[in-house]
């Protein structure tokens, strides 16, 4: 099996990413991975009519849970598309990750369960734990 095959195994829904390519800074322990979103019909989130037209592309970097004491980013590559609702007041919207990343979010969504488990686990001393076990957001 190819490295990138298994990268791409990691992935928590690989129905909807598809990885691009993936890069490795032994000096910084840290693992990028370039991810696009594959979604076939992505849905307007104000009024839930399937969009048909893109817009424009744009990168979204997000940390995810750490593999083997190395610290991973995503640089994960979404589209803006044109909603097909004339009457909908969004024109223009970012299609969205359910399961995945919340809007808006530096992190994914299972980095952030594990976060918050050490948080409530720890108190306040949950920030430096977290660093300390590879989970470090943007260092």
């Amino acid at each position: 099996m190819e490295v990138r095959d298994t990268f791409a195994h990691a992935l928590p829904d690989t129905t909807s990413l598809h990885l691009d390519t993936w890069y490795l800074d032994d000096a910084h322990a840290r693992i990028t991975l370039l991810i696009s979103s594959t979604q076939t019909a992505p849905r307007c989130p104000g009024c839930e009519v399937p969009a048909r037209y893109v817009h424009s592309h744009y990168t979204r970097r997000l940390a995810d849970l750490p593999w083997s004491g190395y610290a991973i980013t995503w640089q994960l590559r979404v589209r803006k598309l044109f909603c097909a609702n004339t009457k909908c007041p969004r024109r223009v919207f970012t299609e969205r990750l359910p399961g995945i990343v919340a809007p808006w979010a530096r992190c994914t969504l299972r980095l952030t369960a594990r976060l918050l488990a050490v948080g409530l686990a720890l108190g306040g001393a949950a920030g430096g734990v977290a660093r300390r076990l590879g989970a470090d957001f943007y260092g």
